[in-house]
């Protein structure tokens, strides 16, 4: 996934299915430490330019929660 925003891949099928997997928040859902499958799919798609009002996941996060999205997006090597 990340390499979609390494090469700024800007597909609808992907925004939508990046879209779709930024509501994946659960247990099951990790990546690693305390990041899930849901905030690197949002990471991507603030990387790729969509406006974070418009990130399905991203509305539902807390601020602790959106902090953490933007941690990870400066943790990721673009």
């Amino acid at each position: 996934m990340t390499h979609i925003g390494k090469e700024g891949i800007r597909i609808e099928e992907i925004f939508k299915k990046l879209n779709g997997l930024s509501l994946k928040r659960e247990h099951q859902d990790k990546l690693l430490g305390h990041y899930k499958l849901g905030d690197l799919a949002i990471a991507i798609m603030i990387k790729l330019g969509e406006k974070e009002d418009e990130i399905t996941g991203f509305k539902l996060l807390d601020e602790f929660e959106k902090k953490m999205v933007f941690r990870l997006f400066e943790e990721i090597e673009w």
